[in-house]
């Protein structure tokens, strides 16, 4: 699958065409891309967002160290950002999170577990549009 990455010069990507691209990426199982785009986000978002986007792309990273097989740095970086998109609501930017959060906690404790039984699913990326929460 080819995606188009957003223009981020200057970290100033739009967040609703970053935020496809970082989606596509994700399903795409592009984890280290995804995890790229996100931080533009990041780094250009102020206020109480900031935070959500520092666990999700924490989550996304935890994810990343799993799929290399570094189980210690997964366990470690994903318990980190669960811990902080759990703070918010479950339909944070207008997208259910739930199912997201859920299976993260699922994928987690396997990690904890030492890896017993089957690997689980990676977490389902939310498939709603992103509302962007700075335009009324």
């Amino acid at each position: 699958m080819s995606v188009r990455e957003p223009d981020v010069s200057g970290n100033r990507a739009s967040p609703p065409e970053a935020w496809r691209v970082a989606s596509e990426l994700y399903q795409a199982g592009d984890l280290f891309g995804c995890h790229e785009i996100l931080e533009h986000v990041w780094r250009a978002t102020e206020g109480s967002l900031r935070e959500f986007y520092r666990g999700l792309i924490q989550v996304v990273v935890g994810l990343y160290h799993a799929q290399r097989g570094n189980r210690v740095g997964a366990r470690a970086v994903l318990a980190r950002g669960l811990a902080r998109i759990e703070q918010y609501p479950e339909d944070c930017l207008g997208m259910d999170w739930g199912p997201f959060r859920r299976s993260a906690r699922c994928y987690l404790e396997w990690l904890e577990s030492g890896m017993e039984g089957a690997e689980p699913a990676r977490p389902v990326w939310p498939r709603e549009q992103y509302v962007d929460p700075t335009v009324q």
